[in-house]
């Protein structure tokens, strides 16, 4: 496992810049080894989380139908009433006319979570009858901002080399005669990209439930 602190070395060795004046400050580097986690969460299906309460935990009342979610949260993966485990159905709001759903304001027992209403906020339906608290399953951004005082990154250690892509289409992107180098900043993008692309794959491969085929005899 490579610590930010780790990377800002093997970043300076690999653009050669190891030696002071740098042409780039440890706080250049940390906003953009900051940024490159995040856009790998983007780019990728994003960090799961069923534990985080801030993120995957929203108490409903009686009182509205619509609550605040965390600004990290890129996907819903499932929803569930956290009391009695009962599966809570997630709809985004194209399509609650074909499923029969309307806010009405008609109480009853929460059935579904409508997504794509506004940002960082979901609607409930029905209306909230009696209070409970909903969990979620989801992708979502890193939960901290990565600084010299960060003692770890928080996606997985066999991708940490490869942010380093980014830190340099940013690095490279820095509008000064010393550092700007479009050639290498697009190249470091395009190779940033790449290697999302296929992490997102593998995830996909990862998380795809086997299918067991029958076949029928002659």
């Amino acid at each position: 496992m490579a610590s930010p602190s780790d990377l800002l070395t093997l970043f300076r060795r690999e653009v050669a810049d190891d030696a002071a004046p740098y042409l780039w400050s440890d706080d250049e580097f940390f906003t953009y080894l900051d940024d490159a986690q995040k856009q790998f969460a983007r780019f990728t299906d994003g960090l799961p989380d069923t534990t985080t309460v801030g993120v995957t935990e929203i108490v409903l009342d009686t009182l509205t139908d619509t609550y605040a979610v965390s600004p990290l949260i890129l996907k819903y993966r499932s929803a569930w009433n956290k009391a009695t485990g009962r599966p809570i159905e997630i709809v985004n709001l194209e399509d609650m006319a074909s499923h029969g759903m309307y806010f009405d304001s008609i109480p009853g027992h929460v059935k579904s979570i409508v997504t794509g209403l506004d940002d960082n906020s979901i609607r409930v339906w029905p209306f909230p009858i009696e209070p409970l608290t909903v969990k979620l399953s989801v992708f979502r951004l890193p939960l901290l901002d990565i600084t010299d005082a960060s003692p770890a990154l928080e996606i997985a250690p066999q991708h940490h080399l490869n942010l380093l892509m980014w830190v340099k289409y940013r690095a490279y992107s820095k509008q000064d005669s010393e550092t700007f180098d479009k050639q290498k900043a697009e190249d470091s993008e395009a190779l940033f990209q790449a290697y999302c692309g296929r992490v997102k794959a593998e995830q996909a491969r990862t998380r795809h439930k086997p299918r067991s085929v029958a076949y029928g005899g002659l």
